[in-house]
């Protein structure tokens, strides 16, 4: 995968920005690449801005049209003397790592194969806080180096820079960020407890006004800055409750979390540790909403698990007829599309009493269906499987039908039966669902695609 690819992945991260705040993100960013070619590394961050107008509801007024631009930032990898910077290596407590990539491009390597302070130049381990993964631009071997190393590595004196989608973050929201620190991580977790649960999960790409991302609530309080007063009287309520469930979280979520890499390996490592970084507060952060979607998942497996004891579930039509049938929504998640340019579409799972159907489609109305939605669908079955040893009738070119389910054959009711058929995610985040990783995982020492 080259970065031309990257640069066209689709769904980006979008911030909304003003007039002022573009002009000020792009001198931003100038700097940021400014000091990384001063130090003799090529790559690029491209800015792109689309103008757009929001609405805002005013609670007792009329609502408010704001004007600003919708910003995307993609780019290419710094490189220096041959050599791709794939992603920096930030060793956490407990001994895990969290891998940070640049802009626009996707988690490639899994967590476990890179060792914290590991340098395979000197062909030692110690106690680095930070390493580089590199790989060669006609090779594609990938290679661990430490900091102090690159010098003898590259053959240049330099100062190690590179250019993350964290470190752009960072360099844009410096005047939300407090001085760098690090926070004992129960502490982290009870106060976001307490400020989901009072004010809402607020993610850190919701820059709309009147609306504060609950990562930067948690280092509000963390920091004493102003007005924490106040807002600790909103949270108090629920300071103790998150305390207790806090040693909790940590241990559903370290149990629960199986990705090898991206967002999933990275909160593990956090949550493996006994301090939370300043560069990873938002990712500690996010531990409080991916917990309770852990166990919305575990909830729905029993609840599968128990139904499919007591309820029969037997296919429905022959291959080639079209049927109508209506149920509950059980699944309903985005798939990629083949290629960058084909369009994401939607499975379907639907519980219909004694039958399940089974349907993939790009179609419009799909795309508003939510998990527990009554739909009623025509389509024309399209083979008969069985998944997790329930059988299933798999529709092809289904379509909605806003008919009374009353109109329609029905089979006879059965006991509730909940999800059929689960897809996990690598991704706990919510950013897209079933989202992996299209570059082969790498073994240290090898030769990737570049």
């Amino acid at each position: 995968m080259d970065d031309t690819q990257l640069e066209q992945r689709p769904n980006p991260p979008v911030w909304f920005l003003s007039a002022e705040e573009l002009a000020e993100t792009r001198a931003r960013l100038a700097t940021i690449t400014g000091r990384a070619a001063r130090k003799g590394f090529t790559g690029s961050i491209a800015l792109v801005a689309v103008p757009v107008t929001r609405t805002q509801p005013v609670p007792g007024g009329f609502p408010v049209t704001v004007h600003g631009f919708d910003v995307t930032i993609s780019g290419q990898a710094p490189r220096y003397a041959g050599w791709r910077l794939v992603a920096s290596v930030d060793a956490v407590d407990g001994g895990g790592t969290i891998l940070r990539y640049p802009p626009g491009r996707e988690a490639a390597v899994r967590n476990s194969d890179v060792v914290a302070g590991h340098c395979d130049h000197c062909h030692t381990r110690r106690a680095r806080r930070r390493t580089m993964l590199l790989a060669h631009d006609d090779t594609g071997q990938l290679l661990q180096v430490g900091t102090s190393c690159l010098k003898d590595f590259l053959g240049h004196h330099l100062s190690p820079v590179f250019l993350s989608a964290d470190d752009v973050r960072a360099e844009l929201g410096k005047n939300l960020s407090g001085t760098p620190t690090a926070w004992d991580l129960t502490s982290v977790l009870t106060y976001a407890w307490a400020a989901v649960q009072a004010l809402g999960w607020i993610p850190a790409s919701a820059f709309e006004p009147g609306r504060t991302p609950t990562r930067d609530v948690v280092r509000q309080l963390l920091t004493q800055q102003r007005d924490t007063g106040r807002l600790l009287a909103v949270l108090a309520p629920h300071l103790a409750e998150g305390r207790r469930l806090a040693p909790r979280i940590i241990d559903t979520l370290l149990t629960g979390l199986t990705g090898e890499s991206g967002y999933e390996a990275n909160l593990a490592a956090v949550l493996r540790g006994q301090a939370v970084d300043a560069r990873h507060l938002g990712l500690a952060v996010s531990a409080i909403p991916a917990h309770q979607r852990l166990l919305d998942q575990r909830q729905a497996d029993t609840a599968h698990q128990d139904a499919v004891a007591a309820a029969y579930v037997d296919h429905v039509g022959v291959v080639g007829d079209k049927i109508t049938l209506t149920g509950t929504v059980r699944t309903a998640i985005r798939v990629d599309g083949f290629t960058y340019h084909s369009p994401d579409s939607i499975l379907l799972i639907l519980d219909a009493g004694p039958a399940v159907l089974k349907m993939t489609t790009a179609a419009s109305w799909a795309y508003q269906v939510k998990v527990g939605d009554p739909l009623t669908v025509t389509g024309t079955v399209k083979a008969h499987t069985v998944w997790n040893g329930v059988k299933q009738t798999v529709l092809t070119r289904p379509k909605k039908l806003d008919l009374p389910a009353a109109t329609l054959p029905q089979a006879p009711p059965a006991s509730d039966v909940a999800r059929r058929e689960r897809v996990d995610s690598p991704r706990l985040d919510g950013a897209s669902a079933d989202r992996k990783a299209l570059a082969p995982t790498p073994t240290l020492g090898l030769a990737v695609p570049r």
